[in-house]
């Protein structure tokens, strides 16, 4: 059952002489639209999205809810599912491929199903852990069962009815995806469900995001927080996840890329239309970071704009609020004129791939000196020799990590001899990527 990762030939990246001055709008995004994919499978009535993302992530999840019996109905840029108020009325065998976040949410979902469901994926996801997230969901009343090693996919969720919920007490877990799956379904069980945080919570940002979510479509939450503004709680009463219709915003860790090479190429001005200013998206922040950079960032209500006028500085940042932004912010710390840190990376290493350590393979290939730990990241990029741009391109390694490939695409944009080993790994996020970076391209004049 585990889907086999297709890849393509490595694509060379064209350096520009910029500037480039051009919009963008990026496609929907992918933590908004994973949520409410949930949302509309347990909503009673009709779920509506419009303009959501279509990805890999997205399409696994759509046909994980077709499986398991609703009726999904694509039509152009709108998803409408008619909703199983609160249970899915079939089970199956659902694969997820290399999606996360749809794993991680679609255990606790499962418990929602009439019949078992079993989840499997790709290799990469078979390794990464979701022991975590099988806990909290036993927790709350669910049953799971290992089908191979303990810990990791595959595995069978069975059929609760009815799903008790309760209050539960969370430390530190590998991904905040684990907490955010509970809340999706916390109308849909017996009591409700009560999150005690007894330490600070892990990419808080992300938990923010799905609370915001829940209101969004009319679900009450209760949010509890300390002296210093951090969550310490949040309850979900159960009840009914009402009917919606609801516009995706664009996504916010897409829109970095494109603000990067606003930044990294003097003289550029990119807009990032339909981006709200008040996003609550975490990735948001990140293209705020880019100021620390030199960048100059402008926010409008439906727009942001970024633009440079020199090069880039080092920077010193923690980026524990904005994981997966900082794989591009890191990267593009590689042409900056002094050298930078970041902090906050421990996420990082359970993600597609260990991006701390990808990330510090590949900036040694540019001739960056690396200071690698555990959470942290320090960038030299002067190095010990680097290479020169018109030298035999230098090849990004296959990570299988759409990321990677797009951050290191933006910086070969600037820098030059740069080419990317399966360039098709973006489709996971943003399957128009590479055509939307030949378009901003067009907006400057290839280096010869």
């Amino acid at each position: 059952m585990t889907s086999a990762p297709d890849s393509s030939p490595p694509r060379p990246v064209v350096r520009r002489r910029g500037p480039i001055v051009a919009a963008v709008r990026p496609p929907g995004s992918k933590s908004l639209t994973n949520r409410y994919l949930i949302l509309a499978a347990l909503c009673r009535g009709e779920g509506v999205l419009r303009h959501p993302l279509a990805s890999d992530d997205t399409d696994r999840l759509l046909t994980a809810i077709e499986t398991l019996g609703l009726i999904v109905r694509p039509e152009g840029a709108v998803v409408r599912i008619d909703g199983g108020d609160g249970r899915f009325p079939d089970g199956g065998a659902i694969d997820l491929g290399a999606g996360g976040t749809p794993t991680r949410f679609m255990i606790a979902a499962a418990t929602r199903a009439r019949r078992a469901v079993e989840i499997d994926g790709s290799a990469r996801m078979r390794e990464r852990p979701v022991a975590e997230g099988v806990s909290l969901v036993e927790a709350i009343g669910g049953r799971v069962d290992w089908l191979d090693r303990p810990g990791h996919l595959p595995l069978r969720v069975q059929p609760a009815e009815p799903l008790a919920g309760g209050t539960i007490a969370v430390g530190r877990t590998a991904s905040s995806q684990f907490v955010s799956a509970l809340l999706l379904v916390a109308p849909t069980t017996r009591d409700g469900i009560a999150v005690r945080f007894v330490e600070p919570p892990t990419s808080p940002t992300y938990l923010e995001l799905t609370i915001d979510a829940l209101r969004r479509v009319g679900v009450p939450v209760e949010v509890g927080r300390d002296a210093e503004g951090r969550l310490a709680s949040i309850a979900v009463p159960s009840g009914v996840v009402p009917s919606f219709d609801l516009e995706i915003e664009p996504d916010a860790s897409s829109a970095v890329y494109p603000a990067m090479l606003a930044a990294g190429l003097p003289g550029s001005r990119i807009e990032i239309l339909g981006l709200p200013a008040d996003s609550a998206q975490p990735d948001a922040a990140a293209i705020d970071a880019l100021a620390a950079f030199g960048a100059t960032v402008e926010r409008a209500a439906d727009r942001v704009i970024v633009s440079s006028s020199g090069p880039l500085r080092g920077v010193d940042l923690d980026a524990a609020d904005f994981p997966d932004a900082a794989v591009g912010l890191a990267a593009l710390a590689a042409i900056a004129e002094g050298p930078s840190r970041f902090r906050g990376l421990h996420t990082l290493r359970v993600k597609e791939c260990d991006r701390v350590f990808a990330l510090a393979t590949e900036l040694r290939k540019l001739g960056c000196g690396i200071a690698e730990g555990h959470d942290t990241l320090e960038i030299d990029p002067v190095g010990p020799g680097p290479v020169a741009p018109d030298a035999t391109p230098i090849r990004i390694r296959r990570w299988d990590d759409h990321r990677m490939a797009m951050a290191f695409a933006i910086v070969g944009t600037i820098r030059g001899g740069i080419e990317v080993e399966d360039p098709g790994c973006v489709a996971k996020s943003h399957p128009g990527f590479w055509d939307e970076l030949d378009r901003l391209g067009e907006a400057a004049d290839p280096v010869v």
